[in-house]
């Protein structure tokens, strides 16, 4: 049995930036980095932190035991919805675990509260219109398909901008009651 813990890596601590080089170093092993990354915004373990501990930033690792089964963070936060970026490991891509790692990690999301209540009411992700099994697995996990916005993205390695496929998930769409409460560790 292999247990799953949702870790939030928060800038502040010393030990974060350890664990995010390990995370990119990760991305760049399994050669997902030019597809997380089209727009060329971390050609670099250095632009990668730059990124990821900049204000407004939230970083979260999946770890499955041991190892990091996926990455995630938010930015472009706005009153309670953020923009989502999320990848799973390759040793996690099988589809059955792949969606329960995804569905349990974005309800995780929507249950985050502060004294105001929910952080967030809506995620919503970005996705190249040429990368389809990515914006589809978000469709498998419960995200419903907004639409497309011709040119909207980057892709830094063709220079050429593409549709941006825009899906979004909120509680009623994973079936969550108003109060429901999310997770951080499960067994699979």
């Amino acid at each position: 049995m292999t247990h799953f813990a949702i870790l939030y890596l928060p800038c502040q601590q010393p030990h974060v930036v350890g664990i995010l080089r390990a995370v990119y170093d990760k991305i760049c092993t399994e050669c997902l980095r030019d597809r997380l990354f089209y727009d060329g915004s971390a050609r670099s373990c250095d632009a990668f932190l730059d990124e990821m501990l900049r204000p407004g930033c939230l970083p979260f690792v999946v770890m499955a035991d041991q190892e990091p089964a996926a990455f995630a963070w938010c930015n472009h936060l706005e009153i309670r919805a953020a923009r989502v970026h999320f990848v799973i490991f390759r040793k996690f891509w099988g589809r059955k675990c792949r969606t329960d790692m995804g569905r349990r990690f974005f309800r995780y999301l929507l249950t985050l509260r502060d004294t105001d209540g929910y952080l967030f009411d809506c995620l919503y992700g970005v996705t190249p219109e040429s990368h389809p099994l990515a914006w589809k697995a978000a469709l498998e996990t419960g995200w419903r398909h907004v639409g497309i916005i011709p040119h909207f993205v980057f892709l830094a390695d063709r220079q050429e901008s593409v549709g941006g496929v825009i899906t979004a998930v909120n509680r009623q769409a994973l079936g969550m009651a108003e109060n429901a409460t999310g997770e951080a560790r499960w067994d699979a």
